[in-house]
């Protein structure tokens, strides 16, 4: 899963009972109104050349960026089918004899089942229900992908030795399974102060359409940025030290680099490092700072020479999408298509058996019970490469999809964290969740519908519901370990993965259900909206960026 609050992390979407490309685009206008939120542009202000003109042009207060909300983790609840059932009735005792019957009436042995009051309740190993045509037992197989396949970190060769594994696995089943490879840009970015030795690296994002290239200079404390705070002989040589608040990212960074700045550094009005956007780009880089920092480093650079250096570095990288198909009664390329789909690559230092070890070892167990199925709609599995830092995979893949191919998608299924915790959630369009939690009630497991997304992470549904296809996000209910060393197989519910690959099993059943009785009835259809988007592509709908 991909958090928003790490540097070149994906958008954020989840979304309600409307279409979701609707909903994610009122939530983006919505944001955009604060300064602490803003996801789409909007009509830049007018360049304020002073603090005075400033006040006039906005007095709306800036207030601090929201911070991530930390998930705690939640106890695995014990299901009640796995004590020893208790009867509903007792059976009348016998009728009297000269047996002596103590004052306290025990229930007779003979009649009635002892109730264990001392022995602990085993944790559940398998699903609740008996899965009859499932011959692949998912965590064993999380557990083979995780030690020997860990980690796989985004656009690297472990990330491609994991890709060639599972194109192994799904050609076994039958499959056609195909890598397709495409290029990651990336900006290697940071903000270092002092020498030339780079002695001290502070935790720093990148502004977006900011400059690229190394700039080492001294810092010079410019206040907010505007034209009065600039030095009479301006910033030759310079790097900007720049208080967030009033005007817009924009206007700050072009006014120092028209003063001959090489690099500017805007600190936050709280303790965090923020995303920014600029409106059009900037010839030097430019990086946020959490509030604290900056303040340190104005007060130094107003005592004495502080030196920084600011690094934005392009490299491009390989990554792939391993994409395998197989069409229910036929071969007929035409026919709807149902998109079934986990990330598999991981950020560095974690076996990442939650994120998302556990969603391809669902995965694998759908298309393995799958592939002897016949069902009126053909399937394809899709496992995204370097969804870790910045959804790079799945928005190649939705971005490369033809109108013809969005209109017959009946639905993207995405499967990610499925792993760790007690339960499930559903989250994205309000009737595949619904439909998920009816399965999973069926099998005893709990499956909530997510209201709403949270803004704080997102997942591979996200690109495919913003150009309109219906789109499911199926996560466990314990996040708290994803991205961190601590993302363990110890840490994973051994029943979870195989029990959201039944959940999914019983949606594909109800969607065939639908199918059969026309390809139109199996989905509600919205408009593409690249019909009338820019021509910047899908991360035109996919944006989270603060602009001020």
């Amino acid at each position: 899963m991909t958090s928003a609050t790490r540097r070149n992390a994906g958008g954020l979407f989840k979304t309600v009972a409307t279409p979701i490309w609707a909903a994610f685009a009122l939530f983006a206008l919505a944001a955009c109104a604060s300064e602490s939120g803003g996801m789409a542009a909007t009509a830049e202000p007018a360049r304020v050349e002073n603090r005075q003109s400033a006040v006039l042009a906005s007095a709306t207060p800036v207030p601090a960026p929201t911070a991530t909300v930390a998930v705690i983790p939640t106890a695995t609840p014990i299901p009640e089918s796995s004590a020893t059932p208790i009867p509903a009735t007792v059976a009348p005792p016998p009728a009297p004899s000269a047996t002596v019957v103590p004052s306290a009436t025990p229930i007779p042995e003979s009649t009635a089942t002892a109730i264990p009051t001392a022995t602990p309740i085993p944790a559940p190993t398998a699903p609740p229900t008996a899965i009859p045509d499932a011959d692949f037992d998912a965590f064993a197989f999380l557990e083979k992908f995780t030690l020997e396949y860990s980690p796989r970190e985004s656009a690297t060769e472990d990330e491609l030795q994991a890709a060639q594994f599972l194109q192994s696995e799904l050609e076994a089943m039958g499959y056609d399974a195909e890598l397709r490879g495409f290029d990651v840009r990336r900006i290697d970015f940071g903000v270092a102060i002092g020498d030339s030795a780079w002695a001290e690296t502070l935790d720093a994002y990148r502004i977006e359409l900011s400059g690229e290239g190394v700039a080492e200079g001294a810092l010079v404390d410019v206040g907010a940025g505007f034209a009065d705070d600039i030095p009479e002989g301006g910033l030759d040589g310079k790097i900007a030290l720049i208080e967030r608040g009033i005007i817009t990212f924009e206007e700050k960074v072009h006014r120092v680099a028209d003063a001959g700045a090489i690099a500017a550094i805007i600190y936050n009005n709280s303790p965090w490092p923020f995303l920014g956007r600029l409106s059009t780009r900037a010839d030097i880089p430019a990086a946020s700072i959490g509030g604290d920092a900056g303040l340190s480093l104005r007060n130094a650079a107003r005592e004495g020479e502080i030196m920084a250096a600011v690094s934005a570095v392009p490299t491009v990288s390989q990554s792939r999408n391993l994409v395998a198909r197989i069409a229910g009664g036929g071969a007929d390329a035409d026919m709807p298509t149902i998109i079934i789909g986990a990330h598999y690559d991981t950020v560095g230092d974690t076996q990442g058996a939650n994120d998302n070890g556990s969603g391809v070892a669902a995965l694998m167990e759908i298309a393995k019970r799958a592939g002897v199925r016949d069902y009126p709609f053909a399937l394809k599995f899709v496992l995204f490469g370097a969804e870790e830092i910045g959804l790079y995979g799945s928005v190649r893949y939705a971005d490369g999809m033809s109108a013809d191919e969005i209109a017959n998608t009946l639905a993207m299924l995405n499967l990610d964290v499925v792993g760790s915790g007690g339960g499930f959630e559903a989250i994205g369009d309000f009737d595949l969740a619904w439909t998920a939690r009816e399965a999973g009630e069926e099998i005893g497991e709990v499956v909530l519908v997510s209201p709403s997304e949270n803004a704080d992470f997102t997942s591979d549904h996200a690109p495919f519901a913003a150009i309109g296809i219906p789109a499911l996000f199926l996560l466990a209910d314990d996040m708290s370990r994803i991205n961190s060393p601590q993302d363990e197989l110890r840490y994973v519910n051994p029943r979870l993965p195989g029990a959201s690959a039944e959940i999914v099993m019983r949606l594909l059943d109800r969607l065939a259900e639908r199918a059969g009785a026309g390809a139109e009835s199996a989905r509600v259809r919205s408009p593409d909206p690249r019909e009338n988007w820019n021509g910047g592509g899908i991360w035109d709908l996919v944006d989270w960026w603060e602009w001020e």
